[in-house]
């Protein structure tokens, strides 16, 4: 292979790497897909504000029951503490008429690389549960680790409202 062609096949790679940055990310915020659901299509707005068309399919193969916001006990219920490889996460859930009206979320990083994911995690994960009233929220890009142990952390305070 010559230079000229090695070069021109970085430089088309760097695009491809580009534009694949651009669409994950809007305004420097990661967009997340719909709610996971067994197969659905529609129309979701991102927290930029932005509109996409997708269609998702189930990728997990969480086990736990997920409680719907319909039966919540009013209160409010702490999660306990999920930990992963890189910190842990806690999340708190106020409940009132039945509904979910408000979340918080502890996330504990091992170090400062994980604690600027957690910090651009964590709302978005919030906002989501918010949204959903229940479990069932997309991950964040880039947050699979603190994303998995908010799910089961928010999985846990969201048994004790059902009890």
């Amino acid at each position: 292979m010559s230079t000229r062609a090695a070069i021109a096949s970085a430089v088309a790679s760097l695009g491809v790497l580009a534009l694949g940055w651009q669409v994950g990310t809007a305004g420097g915020q990661t967009v997340t897909a719909a709610p996971i659901a067994a197969t659905s299509t529609g129309t979701t707005t991102t927290a930029a504000g932005t509109s996409a068309s997708t269609t998702t399919k189930a990728t997990t193969s969480t086990t736990t029951t997920q409680a719907s916001a319909g039966g919540l006990t009013d209160g409010t219920f702490a999660g306990a503490a999920a930990s992963n490889r890189y910190g842990s996460v806690q999340v708190t859930i106020t409940v009132a008429g039945g509904k979910i009206t408000a979340v918080d979320a502890a996330a504990n990083a091992n170090d400062n690389h994980s604690a600027q994911i957690n910090s651009r995690a964590v709302p978005v994960l919030k906002s989501e549960t918010l949204a959903a009233q229940g479990a069932s929220i997309s991950t964040v890009s880039g947050a699979t680790y603190t994303s998995d142990a908010y799910v089961t952390s928010l999985q846990s305070a969201l048994d004790q409202a059902a009890a």
